[in-house]
C-alpha cells in the first residue's frame, strides 16, 4: 500500500454508510448500520489501543495527545495516552510491557532512547502486537513505521533560512534540549550541514534543560556572554526556542533566531517580532495518523504502507511574522 492508498482508506476509516455493489447507488446514510455497529458485526475483538510518551508532561506532547485522541473518537474507540513524565525508559518499558501483555492491539510508543527499545519492540511485533513509533524514532527495532518529522532534512532547511538573515557569514550557537536523543542528534547533523552550507561558522552545541525556563534563560544569556561576536541563534528545541526570544526581548539585542516546534509562547515571540521564524513538525498530526493506520492494519485489514525505512514523514511547517496569526489561531486549542 502507498500514502495515496493509504489517503484513501482515511476516508474509508472515518465514511459511516456502506457501499452496495458496484453500478448500485451507495445506500442512504439513515439506512445504513451505525458505523461502530457495522465494525462490531464483523469485529468482534476488544479494540485497544494506546500511546506511551516517554514525557507526558511536556507541553510540546499536547498536540500530539490531542490528536491520537481526536482519531479514536472519530473511529469511536478509546486511545489510552500513558508513559512517563520524565523520560525514564526503564518505567516506560515497563509500563509498555504491561500494555502487551494485558491484550493491546497498536501501541505508538514516543521514545527517548533507541537502542533501549529494540528488543521490547521486537518481542512486542512477535507476539502479533502492532508497534509504531512517533515523534522520535527507534528504527532498528522492526517497528513497522515512524509518524514524524525528517529531523535532519529539517534542521537543514533551519540551518540555511538562518544564515540567510545572517548574511551568510559570522558564528553560530547551537542549543539541544535531550543530548544523547536520536531525535537531537538527526538535528544537530542537519543544523551543521545547513549553516555550514549557507556559510556560518559552528562555535558549539549547547545543553539545556527543557523543564526549567529559568535554566533555559541563564543558558541563553551564557551563550551571549561566551561570544559576544555571534552572528546568529539556532535554538534545536521548543523551549529553547521560546528561551531564546525572551532573552532577545529582554536584553534588546537583534541576532537572528530561527528555532523549531511551535510552543505558542514562540508563536507570540514571533508575532512580536523577538523571535524570526520556527520549523514545525506538526505534533497533532504525529498522533492522529498512527492510530487511524492502526486501525485500517488491525480492524480493516489493510495491507503496511511500504515507505522507504518505513518512515512517514510529515511536512515541515515553516512559520514567519508573515504567516504567524494563522498558526496562533490554529494552536490556541493547545495553549497552556
Amino acid at each position: 500500500m502507498d500514502r495515496r492508498q493509504f489517503a484513501r482508506l482515511l476516508g474509508l476509516a472515518g465514511a459511516a454508510g456502506i457501499a452496495t455493489a458496484a453500478g448500485t447507488q451507495v445506500a442512504r446514510a439513515e439506512d445504513a448500520p451505525e458505523w461502530k455497529t457495522w465494525r462490531d458485526s464483523y469485529y468482534d475483538k476488544p479494540i485497544k489501543m494506546a500511546v506511551s510518551c516517554a514525557g507526558t508532561t511536556n507541553p510540546f506532547f499536547a498536540p500530539l495527545k490531542a490528536g491520537a485522541e481526536d482519531a479514536g473518537k472519530q473511529l469511536g474507540i478509546e486511545v489510552l495516552w500513558t508513559g512517563v513524565p520524565d523520560g525514564n525508559t526503564v518505567n516506560q518499558i515497563s509500563q509498555f510491557q504491561q500494555l502487551v501483555n494485558t491484550g493491546y492491539s497498536v501501541i505508538v510508543v514516543i521514545l527517548f532512547e533507541p537502542d533501549a527499545w529494540i528488543a521490547p519492540i521486537k518481542k512486542a511485533m512477535e507476539a502479533g502486537v502492532l508497534v509504531l513509533t512517533a515523534n522520535n524514532d527507534s528504527p532498528d527495532s522492526a517497528r513497522e513505521l515512524y509518524f514524524g518529522q525528517d529531523l535532519v532534512g529539517a534542521a537543514e532547511v533551519q540551518g540555511q533560512l538562518l544564515a540567510k538573515l545572517a548574511g551568510g557569514k559570522g558564528k553560530v550557537a547551537m542549543t539541544n534540549c535531550a543530548p544523547g536523543s536520536l531525535g537531537l542528534d538527526q538535528r544537530v547533523q542537519g543544523a551543521r550541514l545547513g549553516t555550514a552550507a549557507g556559510g556560518l561558522e559552528d562555535v558549539g552545541v549547547y545543553n539545556t534543560n527543557p523543564a526549567d525556563m529559568a535554566s533555559e534563560i541563564a543558558t541563553m544569556q551564557d551563550i551571549l556572554r561566551a561570544t559576544p561576536d555571534l552572528a546568529a541563534i539556532m535554538p534545536l528545541c521548543g523551549p529553547d526556542t521560546a528561551a531564546a526570544g525572551l532573552v532577545r526581548k529582554s536584553s534588546g539585542h537583534s541576532l537572528p533566531i530561527v528555532g523549531t516546534d511551535m510552543l505558542y509562547q514562540t508563536l507570540e515571540l514571533i508575532r512580536d517580532g523577538y523571535v524570526d521564524a520556527t520549523v514545525g513538525q506538526q505534533p497533532y498530526m504525529q498522533g492522529y495518523m498512527p492510530i487511524m493506520y492502526g486501525f485500517q492494519r488491525v480492524v480493516l485489514g489493510a495491507p503496511k504502507l511500504d515507505l522507504p525505512g518505513g518512515n512517514y514523514y510529515l511536512a515541515n511547517e515553516i512559520v514567519t511574522k508573515d504567516n504567524v496569526e494563522t498558526f496562533l489561531i490554529r494552536e490556541e486549542r493547545f495553549r497552556g
